[in-house]
């Protein structure tokens, strides 16, 4: 039985020609495999699938008086921080062969729109830290904008991933997006990826704050 990311998936590689075998299952934790290896020429590529499917904060009422009137709260990354962490066996089983391994996330909580949890800043703030203004305690003025805390991603944690995705269905369209690992230990080469995949490339700078 597969689930809804599965046949998502699935039917999104079906779609764009794109070659893959779902990887046997082993049921020891010890021995935790990815889902799909894909072939795409000469290039492969592992993905390991994820999904958002309940949240306590999502269409909360807080006035019994006005049922109808929901609300939603999160912290920016949470989700996807969440989901870093429980699939790091999974990913690491493809990183140790060279494969470039792939997290995919596809969001069932918001099944409409797909954005609660999983917009692009939060898969940046998540992998890279959530975005941070730095100011002048005397002037007030903003001087610097840095990643935070919350940070998934760095050179000496996590390199197994060499990015982390969304898997998308939004008005009957299928996407997926791609958001690199700049410290990834296996890279994919993105320029022998087809143009289904949309690749968000990232900008980060290693260079210590300056403080005025």
């Amino acid at each position: 039985m597969k689930t809804k990311s599965e046949q998502l998936f699935e039917d999104f590689l079906t779609a764009n020609n794109i070659q893959f075998e779902k990887i046997e299952e082993i049921k020891e934790k010890a021995a935790r495999r990815p889902d799909y290896f894909l072939h795409i020429g000469n290039l492969q590529l592992i993905f390991e699938l994820k999904e958002l499917a309940e949240d306590e904060n999502v269409g909360v009422v807080k006035d019994p008086a006005h049922p109808h009137i929901k609300s939603h709260s999160r912290t920016l990354g949470d989700h996807v921080r969440r989901r870093i962490e429980s699939s790091r066996k999974q990913i690491q089983y493809g990183a140790k062969q060279g494969v470039p391994s792939v997290l995919l996330i596809y969001n069932d909580v918001d099944p409409v729109f797909q954005m609660f949890g999983t917009e692009s800043m939060d898969f940046i703030s998540a992998m890279y830290g959530e975005p941070t203004i730095l100011l002048n305690k005397e002037t007030r003025a903003e001087y610097e904008m840095f990643s935070g805390k919350g940070q998934m991603i760095q050179e000496q944690r996590n390199t197994s991933f060499s990015a982390v995705g969304h898997l998308c269905d939004r008005g009957g369209t299928t996407t997926v997006t791609l958001f690199e690992n700049v410290f990834a230990k296996v890279k994919i080469p993105y320029n022998l990826l087809p143009p289904c995949f949309d690749v968000q490339r990232i900008g980060v700078s290693t260079e210590p704050l300056t403080l005025p």
